[in-house]
């Protein structure tokens, strides 16, 4: 059965992606699909990606639904590529089966399959052939002329003139299309060079150019597909078998089998897997990789739970309402590798370099013609201009140096771009919990009531704690530890979801819990409720002790913050950061009190992923260059949002570290101001090496112009500033940071905190 030419690949409430190979690489049929859509009822907008093929468009779905957009657009197509009536359409990439031996259009994978691998968008393999070719081509000159001493021809007409012509066909292709839109950039600079070098009989010149061009696309291109298929992949981590209830029995299950009407049950430790409202039981579950909160929330019968987060004690179970790709963690996913492919690109220094340099060399080598009438001069000149070996690795050797100095040091940086940003940026933006916290609470605070002192009430809560492993039992547990404080053994102890602990230790009863433990045994709180709503005000974790139903002391909790917050966020301030602000998912009270202690300037607490992606792109439509620190799911998409993101930790989630242009592998902020000066000496370095480049091509130029440089001491030339740029670009190898030192005064500010 023939190919769907076009199809609906992925569809969410206003948004469809349309992909297939009739679109792919064909900017004629992108712009006239682009024209088609526009002028419809219901359009918001659309983005196009002809290299995968797909074409993402923003509508209102009553006005205008997916299958209207999919009419409009094979209506476009010529006559022959469409698809035959009763022919099925893919159309999400977990959907139901198409029909034996149906293709969906994308791929030659089965239907439905392709959407999720995307067989059809990968961009290493044609780069890899490309850059083996090339290279299998300099090796077989380097043995012939290095070891068997057999000099290689390279005129128009011999094997290595042909072979460079044949190698630069896709760049002259791309060349051509950047032509025809009226822009010129080092591809069309590098294609000159390759086409003048061929035909002056200087093919392995030519191939020279074009092997450094194909390593250079190879190693882009394994970028941006590494970071898609991590993505797809965390796409399929749920699928994996679960349980679900089959008239009153467990029954295992495949996760991909799942319909919406599905009870699920999930036992402690699980993945929940679907989004759905809890039919029977009670659990905690941990939500921090969704909404960021640091605490388990108790969730019963009625509750809502979403995909992604965690069982952490009890068993519930679940009536599935969204399964697959519909649930909210996946659209969530969806949408960061859609922010990924669809970035805009934005020009570096190497091409805005080149565009000025294809000037002066077209007037230079046509001058030199004019004036001299020499073809020999004029060939000289334009081969100095032509070959970019010195301009191009001015940036790229400048940023791989300075890229492998911050990796050496935990540090993973995902492009030059980010680098060279980061040293821009005006506007922090940090998540809380597990960024400028960690996730162990400790006791912060022990308020000892009714005539027991701080050691005694201690005991008496590591007493009862004994046997729980609940986070903040382990403080509690480590406060007494750290001050020598030993347990007595209980008797009795009783857990109670949710709320805390009771037991029996001597000849008392103890509770230690919330307040609604308090108020199932009937103890009255008094004026302890006051001190603790005060404490709770401040994003505290409140626990309250009491003895045989008189209430003897409060204790507190807060999340740790990162030892060397403050300083960072100092040396920060100090490199240029004007403004710094806290964006979590947090209640307001926790991320007020720490941003009070740290000296934040604003806070944004309660946020979903989408509200945090949305203060990041309010923030810079209004101007703002934007940085982004986060370490959970809930952080991605405004990761992705921002000038650069930054993934904190490796312990961080997939979907953060995939999602962000830069990656702090350890938990140490003290990255940040290592990359944040990194990036401007990597600019200095780079601005010298194209001084350097610059002058010299210029120079030679001049040279040949005279007649005082031939073209094989044109040749010499660019190896010998070649040299030179390396050698600048190795000092950023052994570059050392140390962050300005905290004011005096900032300690007693923590201590007064």
């Amino acid at each position: 059965m023939a190919k769907h030419p076009l199809t609906i690949l992925h569809t969410l409430p206003g948004r469809t992606r349309l992909g297939g190979p009739a679109l792919k690489r064909n900017p004629g049929l992108g712009e006239l699909l682009s024209g088609r859509l526009n002028g419809l009822a219901g359009m918001h907008g659309l983005r196009l990606n002809l290299a995968c093929g797909s074409l993402v468009v923003l509508h209102d779905a009553e006005l205008l639904p997916a299958q209207a957009l999919l009419a409009e657009a094979l209506a476009c197509l010529p006559r022959q590529t469409r698809p035959l009536p009763g022919q099925p359409l893919c159309r999400t990439p977990l959907c139901a089966p198409a029909a034996a031996g149906a293709s969906c259009g994308a791929c030659d994978t089965p239907a439905c399959a392709c959407a999720a691998t995307k067989k059809g968008c990968d961009p290493v393999r044609p780069a890899l052939r490309r850059f083996v070719a090339s290279s299998a081509v300099m090796g077989v000159v380097f043995f012939r002329s290095t070891v068997l001493g057999v000099a290689t021809s390279a005129s128009l007409f011999s094997p290595l003139g042909l072979a460079a012509l044949a190698a630069s066909l896709p760049l002259l292709r791309k060349a051509a299309r950047q032509l025809r839109r009226r822009k010129v950039t080092l591809e069309s600079f590098l294609g000159a060079g390759v086409v003048a070098a061929v035909a002056a009989g200087e093919a392995l010149t030519a191939m020279e150019i074009l092997w450094v061009q194909s390593g250079a696309d190879l190693l882009s291109a394994w970028v941006t597909e590494r970071s898609r298929r991590s993505i797809a992949g965390i796409l399929r981590q749920s699928a994996h078998h679960t349980f679900i209830l089959v008239e009153g029995v467990e029954v295992e299950a495949e996760v991909d089998s799942l319909v919406p009407g599905d009870v699920v049950v999930l036992h402690t430790g699980e993945k929940v897997c679907v989004d759905g409202v809890i039919v029977h039981g009670q659990a905690l579950l941990d939500e921090s990789p969704i909404t960021g909160r640091a605490d388990s929330v108790l969730k019963a019968a009625g509750d809502r739970v979403l995909a992604g987060t965690f069982v952490r004690e009890g068993v519930v179970n679940v009536r599935a309402h969204e399964v697959g790709d519909r649930t909210y963690l996946a659209r969530v996913l969806r949408q960061v590798e859609d922010a990924i492919e669809n970035r805009a690109p934005i020009e570096g220094v190497a091409d805005q370099l080149a565009q000025r340099m294809v000037r002066i060399g077209f007037w230079a080598t046509g001058g030199t013609l004019l004036l001299t009438g020499s073809l020999w001069r004029a060939f000289t000149v334009m081969l100095v201009m032509a070959c970019p070996c010195a301009t191009v690795l001015a940036a790229s050797t400048a940023v791989s140096a300075a890229m492998s100095a911050a990796a050496s040091r935990g540090i993973l940086i995902k492009g030059g771009r980010y680098l060279e940003e980061v040293g821009k940026l005006d506007t922090l933006c940090f998540d809380k919990t597990g960024t400028l916290t960690t996730m162990q609470p400790e006791l912060c605070r022990i308020l000892p009531l009714a005539g027991v002192d701080e050691d005694e009430l201690l005991h008496l809560a590591v007493s009862v704690e004994a046997h729980n492993h609940h986070p903040l039992a382990q403080a509690v547990k480590a406060e007494a530890e750290r001050r020598g404080v030993s347990a007595t053994p209980h008797h009795v102890c009783q857990y109670f979801m949710g709320m805390g602990m009771r037991a029996e230790v001597g000849e008392n009863e103890l509770l230690l819990g919330n307040r609604r433990l308090m108020e199932r045994h009937g103890v009255n709180l008094g004026q302890s409720a006051a001190r603790a709503q005060s404490w709770r005000a401040r994003g505290l974790t409140v626990l309250t002790m009491a003895r045989d139903g008189e209430v003897i002391g409060l204790f507190a909790f807060d999340n740790t913050i990162r030892p060397e917050s403050e300083a960072v966020l100092h040396g920060l301030r100090k490199g240029g950061a004007a403004r710094v602000e806290i964006v979590t998912g947090d209640e307001a009270g926790a991320a007020q009190a720490l941003a009070a202690r740290l000296g934040i300037d604003g806070v944004h607490a309660g946020l979903l992923p989408e509200d945090k992606a949305a203060i990041v792109r309010d923030m810079r439509a209004n101007g703002a260059r934007v940085l982004m620190v986060g370490d959970g799911i809930n952080d991605a998409l405004a990761l992705a949002e921002a000038d650069v993101g930054v993934a904190v930790g490796v312990g961080g989630s997939e979907a953060a570290i995939e999602a962000a242009d830069i990656a702090l592998v350890g938990d140490d902020l003290t990255g940040l101001n290592y990359v944040q000066a990194l990036s401007r000496q990597t600019l200095a370095v780079a601005r010298q090496n194209f001084m350097l480049a610059t002058s010299t091509n210029i120079g030679g130029a001049a040279m040949g112009a005279l007649g005082l440089l031939s073209p094989v001491a044109a040749g010499m030339l660019h190896i010998i500033h070649t040299a030179g740029v390396l050698a600048n670009s190795a000092r950023l190898l052994r570059f050392q940071h140390t962050p300005p030192a905290l004011p005096p005064q900032s300690e007693a500010n923590k201590e007064n905190a």
